[in-house]
């Protein structure tokens, strides 16, 4: 009876939520939290003595700031004092020409605001050079009810619901959290202008539930730029800011301020500094090939979607499943998706499923039946191939076998696999190691995150099929929110693991509710939510853009230390050396990333002096 009661005031909120009146105007509401009195009591206490530290600007302000990691492992709770956090101080960054790099603070308020912002200005540098305030991203970090394995599992726990902060948002708003029955409502912007909120938190167990129509994700936005927040005293509230260098800007070190906004006055302002370095990442390579790509190539990004498109190629999913799509019988269509695809800067040299696939299992010597879907897919593939040719210059594109197929799919499918490798194709699967098995395979997909015990297995791949690649999916899926955990195994320990491609599953979809999901076991594994016309980042897919970043990073430095080792100078050889030392005995498992990157920049740095690369 008691968990009666319970659905059935959940079902209640959720009629109050969405049947606003036609025409009315979105109700006044304030994000409030259930927080822990006895750690408020402890932090309040921490935060005035930082209070009392900071110049006599801050003093009289109702509100400081920490300056915290952008991807730390914390998970920064409205009751989470930032110990790491620096208060006062100065987002400080580091990239590349063309790089992304995020930042983040935390506010510390002392006294309720109605109406807090931050607004961007110019980054400047002593040289004249200037970064435009609109290359400035600042989002909030909204907090929400997941499943209790949230942050670092994905396998399904409704009940045992938590707090975890993960939306990055224009509008707070957007999300309602509600700290008494731990559910969550999305704002709906509907076709008729008004405004409404749905139920998105319903388990398996309310009657009639789907997961088809857990969510509208047709009605649902966020704001097309950043709005004010509520700040509620004692109770922390994130910011990720995420500057887009451009690519042609000039070395050096960029200023700027970002004005503290609280009820229509300035209260103060948090430096904001970044270092442009005098290069431009390549695309990232493999560890073990100078030779080969690395890729980031995640399962549910076909769409054709220009702001979504735009999304993936700046997180470098340059190389999305299933797209551009080759289709003999739609040539405009195709011709439409490969000129969005290079508008947007995805690779076209390389095509990722976007192919029929060839799953079919035949007889070593077909049967009629057989032999006609045989033919069937031969004349598609022959055509599809013709298509790549005439429109790309290549046939490197790749035609997916049965998914997670054991050793009787796999042997099955020989022939269809032929089809493809005589049309001057390749083939890709997700399945297991099943040893020589795979040997025609092209594009093995391993389940199983990188770790040491699937070392033997991708090198054993990779002896085998020495033009194929090998990537991972699963274990863990998409889900957990924690950045730093997600940087690193779709990142560099991927990279170390001589993986060629990060796959993981999966993307984006229609899946709003963690605590109701079609897979049996799992929680939503997604990295982004679906939006109207967009997308809704996440911490976790800022990690993933940082991980790529980590590899670019990784993989430029070993060309500069392999040139370093060619040379007949002394101490330009055994600076070389060093570095690779460096690179082979860092552990991808343990290793602080912040730490790693900013060593990696060092060693750039000083290569390019050595080798005397220009600007």
């Amino acid at each position: 009876m008691k968990h009666l009661s319970s659905l059935l005031s959940l079902a209640l909120a959720c009629t109050s939520f969405c049947a606003m009146a036609a025409g009315s105007p979105e109700p006044a509401f304030r994000q409030v939290y259930d927080l822990n009195k006895e750690k408020v009591d402890a932090y309040s206490k921490q935060v005035a003595a930082d209070w009392k530290k900071l110049p006599d600007i801050w003093q009289k302000s109702p509100v400081i700031y920490y300056v915290v990691p952008a991807m730390s492992d914390i998970m920064r709770l409205p009751d989470s004092y930032p110990a790491d956090g620096i208060p006062g101080g100065v987002v400080r960054l580091v990239a590349s020409r063309g790089e992304f790099e995020p930042g983040s603070i935390v506010l510390a308020p002392r006294a309720n605001v109605d109406s807090f912002t931050l607004k961007a200005a110019d980054l400047v540098s002593k040289k004249g050079g200037k970064i435009p305030a609109s290359a400035i991203d600042i989002k909030i970090v909204k907090n929400w009810y997941q499943g209790g394995s949230a942050w670092y599992g994905y396998f399904a726990d409704g009940l045992g619901r938590l707090l975890v902060p993960e939306l990055l948002l224009n509008d707070e708003n957007f999300i309602k959290a509600d700290p008494k029955t731990l559910d969550n409502y999305a704002r709906c912007s509907n076709e008729d202008g008004t405004v409404s909120y749905q139920w998105i938190s319903a388990d398996h167990m309310v009657t009639n539930y789907h997961w088809a129509n857990q969510a509208k994700a047709g009605l649902f936005r966020d704001a097309d730029k950043l709005m004010p927040v509520v700040l509620n005293k004692n109770e922390f509230k994130q910011y990720m800011i995420t500057v887009q260098v451009p690519e042609t800007a000039k070395e050096g070190i960029y200023h700027a301020k970002l004005d503290m906004v609280a009820d229509g006055k300035v209260i103060g302002a948090v430096p904001l500094s970044v270092r442009v370095l005098p290069f431009k990442l390549p695309l990232p390579k493999t560890n073990y090939s100078r030779e080969k790509s690395f890729h980031l190539c995640l399962y549910g990004t076909a769409t054709d979607e220009k702001a979504i498109l735009k999304n993936l190629a700046d997180h470098n999913a340059v190389t999305p499943m299933g797209f551009p799509r080759l289709d003999p019988f739609l040539p405009e269509k195709v011709d439409k998706d490969i000129a969005l695809a290079k508008e947007v800067g995805l690779r076209t040299d390389i095509l990722l499923f976007g192919i029929n696939g060839c799953g079919l299992i035949t007889n070593e010597k077909p049967n009629q039946d057989q032999q006609r879907k045989l033919d069937q897919l031969k004349d598609m593939i022959q055509k599809s191939a013709k298509q790549c040719q005439e429109k790309l210059g290549h046939t490197n594109f790749y035609s997916y076998g049965i998914d997670e197929g054991g050793p009787w799919a796999i042997r099955g499918e020989r022939n269809a696999w032929k089809i493809v490798h005589d049309a001057g194709g390749k083939v890709g699967v997700t399945s297991y190691p099943h040893k020589e098995l795979i040997n025609a395979l092209d594009y093995l997909i391993i389940p199983g995150a990188p770790a040491k015990h699937h070392f033997d297995q991708v090198n054993l791949f990779h002896e085998m099929n020495p033009d194929g690649m090998c990537g991972w999916y699963a274990n863990p899926h998409s889900g957990p929110e924690n950045p730093d955990y997600f940087r690193r195994v779709h990142g560099y320990q991927a990279y170390k693991s001589n993986y060629d491609v990060s796959s993981n599953y999966c993307w984006y979809r229609n899946n709003w509710n963690d605590m109701s999901q079609p897979e049996y076991g799992l929680r939503g594994i997604i990295m982004v939510y679906v939006g109207r016309g967009h997308v809704f980042d996440t911490l976790a897919w800022e990690g993933v853009r940082e991980g790529l970043d980590d590899v670019k990073y990784a993989s430029y430095l070993k060309d500069l230390a392999l040139e370093a080792c060619k040379s007949k100078d002394g101490d330009v050889l055994a600076l070389g050396r060093r570095v690779l030392a460096f690179l082979t005995y860092t552990d991808e498992v343990s290793t602080g990333l912040d730490s790693f990157r900013l060593e990696c920049i060092n060693h750039i740095l000083r290569l390019r002096a050595a080798l005397k690369k220009g600007n």
